[in-house]
């Protein structure tokens, strides 16, 4: 440790006494703004740990921790997400960006849990912990699912028939004698029961929605682009974080994208 002799603080001391009172005054009040932010760094990095220790789903009832978190969880959204979810986190359909607002979810619940996740891994991301269980066949191809060689094409005729047969699920006008055709394909050589479930309501646990309501992740819904689905099919993606951003950064944007679609409700009660 280099210490100050005597003859070395008597001129430090003239040389502070030579400067004027403003710009003393102006000299502590930086050190006093350095303290500030030192001591609100310190106390950043006390709430970042105690919010990655908490359990994720109980985490919306915590009022302090969801005030600390969700203004650093929005500014996180808008410069990682909102160019696909929309500054206001409603989807762009023509892209395949889900709508964050409606409470309806492709992958998982809905729980802070399952968004994390997919914040975390991505959704068809280069790791191997990303959510890739299936993706969406195009039956129009010569072979419609590389991964499942033994599905066959489908024809024009066969993809209208299962068009009427969603129209159908939906209780939207259709024809029936045509519907009734669908419903054959979808139940046995088109092999769509096996993701979105016989009753077409979808299965959460792979990503495939639910065909009988009237959110759409492509487009607008249309006879027209759910036969190009079925023609073409899908296959969407979504970045994974773990490896850009920290834990505490990644459950701020989860708690965030949860709340996008909890607005109406308010914390009960403060954990301890």
């Amino acid at each position: 440790m280099v210490g100050v002799g005597g003859r070395d603080f008597a001129a430090l001391k003239a040389w502070i006494g030579r400067l004027s009172v403003r710009t003393r005054i102006a000299g502590a009040m930086v050190l006093g703004f350095g303290a500030i932010v030192l001591v609100g760094a310190i106390l950043d990095a006390q709430s970042q740990a105690r919010l990655v220790s908490l359990e994720p789903n109980n985490t919306p009832t915590d009022v302090a921790m969801m005030r600390f978190a969700l203004p650093r969880g929005r500014g996180l959204y808008q410069a990682h997400c909102a160019s696909c979810h929309g500054v206001e986190g409603r989807g762009r359909p023509a892209i395949g960006a889900p709508n964050l607002t409606d409470n309806d979810w492709l992958y998982g619940e809905g729980q802070v849990s399952d968004i994390e996740t997919v914040v975390q891994y991505g959704i068809r991301a280069p790791n191997g912990r990303t959510w890739r269980l299936a993706d969406m066949p195009a039956f129009a191809h010569r072979v419609p699912y590389p991964r499942e060689t033994a599905l066959q094409p489908l024809t024009p005729g066969d993809i209208r028939d299962v068009v009427q047969f969603l129209d159908i699920l939906r209780q939207q006008p259709a024809d029936p004698a045509a519907a009734l055709r669908g419903q054959a394909i979808f139940g046995n050589r088109g092999g769509c029961y096996d993701c979105h479930g016989r009753d077409g309501r979808g299965d959460a646990a792979i990503g495939a929605p639910n065909l009988t309501d009237s959110i759409w992740l492509y487009g607008d819904g249309s006879d027209a682009w759910i036969a190009d689905t079925i023609a073409n099919g899908l296959a969407g993606t979504c970045p994974a974080w773990f490896d850009r951003l920290s834990p505490a950064q990644i459950r701020e944007i989860s708690l965030y994208v949860y709340s996008l679609s909890h607005s109406g409700e308010q914390p009960k009660q403060s954990v301890p």
